[in-house]
């Protein structure tokens, strides 16, 4: 995969209110390409909160995640952050998402730092 498709997935991830499975198996194979050690789940539990977190978790393992959100904006109120390290801002690099899902804000923020550590 190359960084303009990548992009176009966090991009969907963080537009898109409700995803078809067909475009969480693109998310799917998206992930398998940048975190190949990681298990993954099926393209239906994708959707998930808790399966985007245990991606982050073993992907990311004693990293910092802070989310944060407002339950009265409609559209791209959970925001994700992952960190290294939560007392200093000398990270080398930051997983950034936002998206009206919460489970969608998770896996953009993952796939950012895949993205960017890749580099």
């Amino acid at each position: 995969m190359k960084d303009p498709e990548l992009d176009i997935l966090i991009e969907e991830l963080e537009t898109t209110r409700d995803m078809s499975i067909a475009e969480f198996d693109g998310v799917l194979h998206a992930l398998a390409y940048l975190l190949p050690q990681a298990t993954l789940p099926s393209a239906e539990n994708l959707s998930k909160t808790d399966a985007a977190m245990l991606i982050a978790d073993e992907a990311y393992p004693n990293w910092s995640i802070h989310i944060r959100g407002r339950t009265n904006d409609r559209d791209g109120h959970w925001h994700c952050t992952l960190r290294e390290n939560d007392s200093r801002d000398s990270d080398a690099a930051i997983g950034i998402g936002r998206s009206p899902v919460l489970a969608q804000a998770v896996l953009a923020a993952v796939m950012r730092l895949a993205m960017a550590q890749k580099a």
